[in-house]
């Protein structure tokens, strides 16, 4: 079975050679969020959701950024 990275790498090499593949940008930015990888996730599911609007990536979107909203670091650290 692969680990993240690897297929976050595979991913990365089928983008390079592909960079309007939506598909991939979505999978690879849900699998960057799994490792805590927020900027590079939002910049892919962003790229996929401009690339194929009526795909999973703006549901995706929204279902992160209320994520991101709830967060409140200053309940945290007082």
């Amino acid at each position: 079975m692969k680990n993240i990275e690897q297929e976050i790498s595979e991913l990365s090499a089928l983008i390079e050679a592909n960079p309007t593949d939506a598909d991939a940008l979505y999978r690879r930015g849900a699998l960057r969020w799994r490792l805590g990888q927020r900027a590079g996730s939002l910049t892919d599911l962003n790229a996929a959701a401009k690339l194929n609007p009526d795909g999973p990536a703006p549901a995706a979107l929204a279902h992160l950024n209320g994520i991101m909203d709830f967060f409140n670091p200053d309940l945290y650290n007082p």
